[in-house]
C-alpha cells in the first residue's frame, strides 16, 4: 500500500486547506507562484496536502482564475478579507463538504511537512476529545500547520467579531493539542517558512542537495 493510501485510509476523511492569501511583501509579492525547485510554492503545498487529504481547497482572495491550472475550489476569507489567516481558515471550514468534519491547514510558504501530519494531528485531537491540534518542532509551535474540526468555526467567528485575529488565540480557546514532530535521520527539517527571496534560495539549495543524494 502506498504512503498516501495508508495515510488517508487510517483516519476520518479530511480536507486540506492551502493558505495562499497574504500579499507576500517580504517576498516581493506573488508568493504562491514564486518558484522553488522548478515549480511554484503553491504546487509544493498542494502536493503535500494531496498525499494525506481526501479533498483540497485553496484559500485566497485573489481572482480564482489565477489558480485555474490546479483545478481546485478557491475560497475567499470569511466573513470578509482583512482578517488574516484566521479568516482563511474560517472560509475553509465554511466550505467543508457535508461528509468531512476535519480541515488541515497547509501554509503556502511551508513546502516541507511530514506526510503523516494530518493523521497524527487528527489522532491526537480525537484521542484527547478536542476539536483542534497544531504542530511543533524543535521547541517552536507552528499554528498554521494545524487541524480544525468544523465545530471550531463558531470559536473563530466569535474571535474575529472581537477583532482578535490571532490563530494561536483560537487554538487556545479550542484547547488544541500540540503535537511534536521530531526529525528522523535522513529527513528534511519540517515547517520551515519561506518569507524572503533569501529563504527561497536557501530552500532551493536544500532540495537540490536532497535530490542529488537520492540519485546516488
Amino acid at each position: 500500500m502506498s504512503a498516501k493510501a495508508n495515510s488517508i485510509s487510517n483516519h476520518p476523511k479530511v480536507a486540506g486547506l492551502i493558505l495562499a492569501g497574504g500579499d507576500g511583501r517580504r517576498m516581493g509579492g506573488n508568493k504562491p507562484f514564486r518558484e522553488l525547485a522548478g515549480k511554484p510554492l503553491i504546487a509544493h503545498a498542494i502536493s503535500a496536502a494531496a498525499r494525506q487529504c481526501n479533498h483540497l481547497i485553496i484559500s485566497s482572495n485573489q481572482d480564482a482564475s489565477l489558480f485555474a491550472a490546479f483545478n481546485l475550489p478557491v475560497i475567499p476569507d470569511k466573513p470578509e478579507p482583512g482578517h488574516g489567516p484566521l479568516g482563511g481558515i474560517l472560509g475553509g471550514l465554511s466550505a467543508l463538504p457535508d461528509d468531512i468534519d476535519w480541515l488541515v491547514s497547509f501554509p503556502v510558504d511551508c513546502p516541507i511537512v511530514p506526510d503523516d501530519m494530518a493523521l497524527q494531528l487528527i489522532k491526537a485531537a480525537t484521542d484527547a476529545g478536542k476539536k483542534a491540534a497544531f504542530t511543533s518542532h524543535a521547541g517552536r509551535d507552528h499554528y498554521l500547520s494545524a487541524v480544525w474540526h468544523r465545530d471550531t468555526g463558531e470559536i473563530i467567528m466569535r474571535q474575529l467579531a472581537a477583532d482578535d485575529r490571532r490563530v494561536g488565540g483560537a487554538l487556545h480557546v479550542a484547547s488544541a493539542v500540540v503535537v511534536d514532530f521530531p526529525v528522523e535521520p535522513g529527513q528534511s527539517t519540517p515547517f520551515i517558512n519561506i518569507n524572503t527571496p533569501t529563504d527561497l534560495n536557501a530552500m532551493d539549495a536544500v532540495l537540490a542537495s536532497l535530490i542529488n543524494l537520492s540519485d546516488r
